[in-house]
């Protein structure tokens, strides 16, 4: 049997928000730049006895650069623009993500997802003259957590479970 690659589309990694209050993460809809930037932090040195530096990764600092096109009635595009337009800042300007990728698991049981808090850094508003536009970074507060997301409303909205490590693993 042939085993056949397939594209991955961006459509398949799904972002969902959280305001501060509420369980409930909502789709990141009407995003038009949602990119994940790593930023690792390293420590490189060379030793005397070698004619190379030597690399290791011993951090990371993730961001998501983003922006959008503000809609009314939307949950993620009022709290965001509340965040920037108000200027707020410290912990009540930070929310969490869930990014849910489509390609592993399925309906039943939950796709994969990975859910961490950011920081939303501001950039620019109002950079558009089509529609009124957001933009700025996502930046990580905590750690990566592995789990699975379900949806019971076709993936308008989702929820997001921490994944069980076992004994051993």
């Amino acid at each position: 049997m042939e085993n056949k690659s397939t594209l991955v589309q961006r459509a398949d990694k799904v972002a969902f928000y959280k305001p501060k209050t509420g369980e409930k993460y909502f789709r990141m809809k009407g995003f038009t730049g949602l990119s994940i930037s790593k930023n690792p932090k390293e420590y490189t040195r060379q030793y005397v006895d070698e004619l190379f530096e030597n690399t290791d990764v011993v951090g990371i600092s993730a961001a998501m650069d983003f922006a959008f096109d503000q809609y009314k009635n939307n949950e993620v595009h009022e709290d965001l623009a509340g965040i920037i337009d108000n200027e707020i800042i410290g912990t009540d300007a930070t929310r969490e993500i869930v990014i849910v990728d489509f390609t592993e698991g399925d309906e039943t049981k939950g796709f994969t997802a990975r859910a961490r808090e950011y920081s939303v850094i501001p950039n620019t508003e109002g950079g558009s003259l089509e529609a009124y536009t957001y933009e700025g970074t996502f930046r990580v507060k905590t750690a990566n957590i592995k789990g699975l997301a379900k949806s019971e409303d076709d993936w308008e909205t989702c929820t997001f479970e921490k994944a069980t490590v076992e004994a051993g693993e």
